[in-house]
């Protein structure tokens, strides 16, 4: 039988480690181990607990030597703290973990997270005595953190419903309404309970499966993809509702986001449009009218720290620069009638004198090719006084980079203080994302074309040309002109409110001075997405 054993004193030494776990993972063996430990245990004078309470003393004794070295100002012992060091390593191993806290009951005081003008909102969705909450602010006001905060403890506290924030363009969710209800989750501490992947635009709770959806409705009869895997959706947010065509529009959503439910809390948050025969204007006046409550919200009511000193530096600035535009877009005032989008242009001759003292001038191109005409616009933007003229424009159908570039040069040509003939000006154009090739042909060509990055800004950028004071010569720009003149929104044939569509179509050279202002509209929209101020 040792004749068939093999010889041993050739193996590697992990050689024997390995045959020696397998011989120890092996019933009868792993038996036998046990009882042998059992059995030294039973004779062992020292216990367990001995032993740790020895090593503590020892830690302890190795930290007040470490301690009192430094306090002496003397060489601290390296290999004491060395050895301090790897006996709580030991310690640690050795010593139970501590068993986590329990979570308790979601509950937070909402009284530090909330603004003022949304106390008693909350208390009302709180007791359950209302599911329903019209809103209405400016910038700043607070209304959609209040809305995202509701929703995450909405989840919180009804863990077999769903909540969905839906707007009315698709591609706003990420930067709007996604990022309101992410910042919710972390002010309330709950990071750690949620899985956030930007990418699906779809927030999940882990513990419970309960899902965040968001939807844009450029079709609402598309919004049937809303379906929880279980329960219903509880808390339906509508942030940016007067972008919606009418409370028919939203109805058809809510037929899809309320199946299943016997109740949904349905809160719907916008900044008042400019023009008062606006829907969404109207249908505040309406509930009013019949005894509804709804909450309107003002920055002045915010806390200050909340907002931030540039914040508030802006707005004061623009209240002393425009104070019809400050009522409309910080108090939420609206400030205009009828369907005209653009209620604040002033068409005049600007003289050469006028021009030759910019020296902020802003130029913005808008591609197309047929039938869709090429089109730039040069303007001077004036921040102190909340101000823009344009000045020049060009533009026609079929027209090649090289001719366009050869155009864009010309209208940026003029005479400046400085010189007795007209001198080409160096002027950045933002130009329409849809044509990098023809960007950087004009690149090529000398003209310094780039990218406005007008992804997702459309409305906002139009909100704020309808906010200054916008002044046009007719004579030099005869089609902004006209495009100007004629851009209104479209009316209900029924009811003759005025839908919260910019119009599309026709409004080329209207584009191209969008796009002029882009970085400006950019900053804005920083701000607004910024923490607490957004709207």
């Amino acid at each position: 039988m040792l004749a068939a054993w093999p010889d041993r004193s050739r193996w590697k030494p992990e050689t024997v480690d390995n045959k020696a776990c397998k011989l120890e993972a092996e019933d009868e063996v792993k038996a036998r181990l046990c009882a042998l430990k059992r059995i030294a245990a039973e004779k062992a004078t020292t216990t367990r607990a001995e032993v740790l309470a020895g090593m503590s003393e020892t830690f302890e004794a190795g930290i007040s030597r470490v301690r009192d070295a430094s306090e002496e100002g003397r060489q601290l012992d390296y290999t004491a703290v060395t050895a301090v060091t790897q006996l709580g390593k030991t310690l640690l191993d050795a010593l139970p973990e501590e068993e986590p806290a329990e979570r308790g009951e979601f509950a937070r005081d909402f009284a530090l997270l909330l603004g003022p003008d949304f106390l008693r909102a909350h208390r009302l969705m709180a007791e359950g005595a209302r599911s329903e909450f019209w809103c209405s602010g400016g910038r700043g006001s607070l209304k959609s953190s209040w809305a995202s905060l509701e929703l995450v403890a909405h989840v919180e506290t009804h863990p077999g419903e769903h909540a969905a924030a839906v707007m009315k363009r698709k591609n706003q969710l990420r930067d709007a309404v996604y990022a309101q209800v992410v910042w919710a989750i972390h002010a309330l501490g709950l990071d750690d309970e949620y899985e956030m992947p930007v990418s699906t635009l779809k927030i999940r709770k882990k513990s419970t499966g309960q899902l965040i959806f968001f939807a844009g409705c450029d079709d609402p009869h598309k919004s049937k993809g809303l379906k929880p895997p279980f329960g219903h959706i509880g808390f339906a947010w509508f942030e940016e509702v007067d972008q919606f065509r009418g409370m028919a529009e939203i109805r058809t959503v809510l037929q899809s986001v309320a199946r299943g439910g016997d109740r949904t809390v349905r809160v719907y948050t916008y900044n008042p449009p400019r023009t008062r025969d606006n829907w969404a204007n109207r249908e505040a006046e309406r509930r009013r009218d019949a005894g509804e409550e709804t909450f309107e919200s003002c920055y002045e009511d915010a806390p200050p720290e909340w907002l931030g000193s540039q914040f508030l530096a802006d707005a004061e600035a623009l209240r002393e620069a425009d104070e019809q535009a400050w009522r409309h877009e910080y108090l939420g005032e609206p400030v205009g009638y009828g369907g005209q989008v653009f209620d604040r242009v002033e068409f005049r001759e600007v003289a050469d004198e006028e021009v030759a003292s910019f020296d902020n001038v802003r130029a913005g191109q808008d591609f197309g090719w047929f039938p869709d005409p090429w089109a730039l616009t040069v303007s001077e933007w004036q921040p102190g006084e909340h101000r823009l003229v344009t000045f020049a424009e060009a533009g026609g159908t079929k027209v090649l980079p090289a001719e366009a570039a050869r155009r864009i040069r010309a209208a940026l040509t003029w005479r400046d203080g400085t010189s007795r003939e007209p001198v080409e000006h160096r002027v950045r154009v933002l130009s329409d994302d849809a044509s990098p090739d023809q960007v950087a042909a004009q690149r090529e060509e000398g003209v310094d074309a780039r990218s406005a990055g007008k992804g997702g800004l459309r409305d906002m950028s139009y909100r704020f040309l309808q906010s200054v004071t916008w002044v046009i010569d007719p004579r030099r720009c005869p089609n902004l002109a006209r495009e100007v003149r004629e851009a209104e929104f479209e009316a209900d044939p029924v009811t003759g409110e005025y839908s919260g569509d910019y119009p599309d179509g026709d409004d080329h050279w209207i584009d191209a001075t969008r796009y002029a202002l882009m970085d400006v509209v950019a900053r804005r929209g920083a701000y607004r997405h910024a923490g607490r101020t957004d709207g």
